[in-house]
């Protein structure tokens, strides 16, 4: 038996010719940032309203029932504060990668290098 011949192996993730992002500070940053408000308004809106439902319950009566109303709305509203801020920042991204496009002069775009290649 023979040893295999040299065989170039594709560059990338797995082979698959994926090209390498290189992450800076500043979007560590933003990835960081994005986690805890995140996090951040999903608890505390189901907090809030919640605790809202449980104080118009002991007001009205029926506790149970308007609490977990409390909390459906709640967390429905989180979720959308969610979705648009994180809208916000993949428009923020693109703008950002747009900004950093080439220009005529023939640089080439931040964080697009090939695996290996200098």
């Amino acid at each position: 038996m023979s040893a295999p011949r040299n065989a170039t192996t594709p560059s990338g993730w797995y082979g698959s010719g994926a090209r390498r992002r290189t992450v800076t500070m500043d979007d560590a940053q933003r990835m960081s940032n994005s986690a805890w408000v995140t996090s951040s308004r999903l608890m505390s809106g189901l907090i809030l309203y919640t605790g809202l439902g449980w104080l118009i319950s002991r007001w009205v009566g029926h506790q149970a029932l308007l609490m977990a109303i409390g909390a459906m709305v709640g967390l429905g509203l989180s979720y959308y504060l969610v979705f648009t801020s994180l809208a916000q920042e993949t428009r923020a991204a693109q703008q950002r990668n747009d900004d950093a496009r080439p220009d005529r002069t023939g640089t080439t775009m931040r964080g697009t290098e090939e695996p290996g290649v200098s």
